[in-house]
């Protein structure tokens, strides 16, 4: 095991799997037919040159390269700082994104350079159950971050006809080859700026309850039952 642990530090290591990941992502795509709909508002808010977050759940991340899939805009992924989340972020870096390291120790540094990000136009992909759940339970740090930024929370979910969940915390939906998949966006969510703890609650349960909502209603469609909810918690997500 200390061999193995050891390996996973090495950085050529590390650039395997970023490319290993980010082919697997295109073969998949490659190889299987997408419905998309529901991007009015996202495709409105991008006319505008309006940021806006994107939610969805960790156990999506799989796909979101194709999710977004708008080379014209550049989004940054939210992610942790530590080994499984700099393989993400580097991963998709392949497909043209930028990465933001979050610290879960410094949750507050992690806080500015988000909402400095938006400020300066970016968009901003969240997984607001991660890095590691509750699953499926939005955290308080995406509605902070999107009402002292000002910017509107879109969610999106996907769902595939043929997957494999995984035993991880989040159920992880890992999508197979030669498949077919929905893709459904939501409306933008706008946020009172620098809303109170009542508001944000209120808030972050109507997009808790929308993304799984969304994401339940995409997995029927596929023919599959809905991942079950887990607990709930406070955090920044990522």
């Amino acid at each position: 095991m200390g061999a193995l642990k050891r390996l996973t530090k090495q950085a050529w290591f590390h650039r395997l799997m970023c490319g290993l990941i980010a082919g697997y992502i295109r073969f998949v795509r490659y190889t299987s037919r997408w419905d998309v709909t529901g991007t009015e508002d996202r495709d409105r808010l991008m006319a505008e040159g309006q940021p806006y977050i994107i939610a969805l759940w960790h156990n999506r991340i799989g796909m979101m390269p194709y999710a977004y899939a708008e080379k014209s805009h550049q989004l940054c992924v939210v992610a942790s700082g530590h080994r499984d989340g700099r393989i993400v972020i580097d991963a998709m870096g392949r497909f043209g994104f930028e990465g933001i390291p979050v610290d879960s120790k410094d949750g507050a540094k992690a806080t500015r350079a988000i909402v400095k990000r938006l400020k300066a136009g970016g968009h901003v992909g969240f997984t607001p159950d991660g890095p590691r759940g509750p699953r499926l339970v939005v955290k308080e740090g995406m509605i902070v971050i999107a009402s002292l930024a000002k910017v509107p929370i879109i969610p999106v979910s996907y769902a595939m006809k043929r997957r494999k969940v995984l035993g991880t915390w989040d159920r992880f939906q890992l999508p197979l080859p030669f498949n077919r998949g929905i893709c459904r966006w939501g409306n933008a969510i706008e946020l009172p700026p620098r809303a109170d703890e009542a508001t944000r609650e209120e808030y972050r349960r109507r997009i808790e309850g929308i993304l799984n909502d969304m994401t339940d209603a995409c997995d029927r469609e596929m023919g599959h039952d809905p991942v079950p909810r887990a607990g709930s918690g406070g955090g920044v997500g990522a």
